[in-house]
């Protein structure tokens, strides 16, 4: 796991679990800066993750970037066929990806926060249980990055254990299969 300078370590928990959770290669988080315009990646567990924190791209770029700016979820299945694929920067990272799935995190104003990505993970691609967790792991990943920019120094007890909270769940909808196939 790797998460930038400053960055809460909660968020850093939630993508190590995310990933963990997708049976992925790997998972990141990039959050919007403030005017909207560039998204930059500040945590990261797996294949690529020291290369991708601190990378800074347009939010207008890659597959991440069109789930931040629609505001929804989405499944590449094949991001080589994808003209929506940044290549360049997953080439910069030492993977590329088969696959990305992506989801922006929203506020409770419904304000584009950033976006999770979870690549190749090893999920049954026919079925909607893959968008919809991602989409409720990202709102969770929401309220952690809202807390801790609104009070840095004192994130609360509940969302400071979310990563802990979404290993745990990962390890029950694993011991239950919910669903979910790899």
């Amino acid at each position: 796991m790797t998460i930038a300078p400053g960055v809460d370590a909660a968020l850093g928990r939630c993508v190590e679990a995310t990933r963990a959770l997708f049976g992925a290669a790997a998972c990141s988080i990039a959050l919007v800066d403030g005017d909207g315009s560039t998204l930059t990646y500040v945590a990261s567990d797996g294949a690529g993750a020291d290369e991708i924190v601190g990378v800074s791209m347009p939010v207008s770029r890659g597959i991440g970037g069109w789930a931040a700016m629609s505001g929804q979820p989405i499944a590449v299945r094949d991001v080589q066929s994808d003209p929506r694929f940044a290549r360049d920067v997953a080439e910069s990272t030492h993977y590329v990806p088969s696959a990305i799935h992506a989801a922006p995190m929203l506020d409770s104003d419904g304000e584009v926060l950033g976006v999770v990505s979870v690549l190749d993970p090893v999920v049954e691609e026919t079925s909607d249980w893959t968008l919809n967790v991602l989409g409720t792991i990202a709102g969770l990943m929401a309220l952690v990055t809202a807390a801790a920019a609104s009070a840095p120094a004192t994130v609360p007890q509940p969302l400071a254990q979310l990563g802990s909270d979404v290993l745990r769940l990962v390890a029950s909808w694993e011991a239950g299969d919910s669903g979910r196939s790899r």
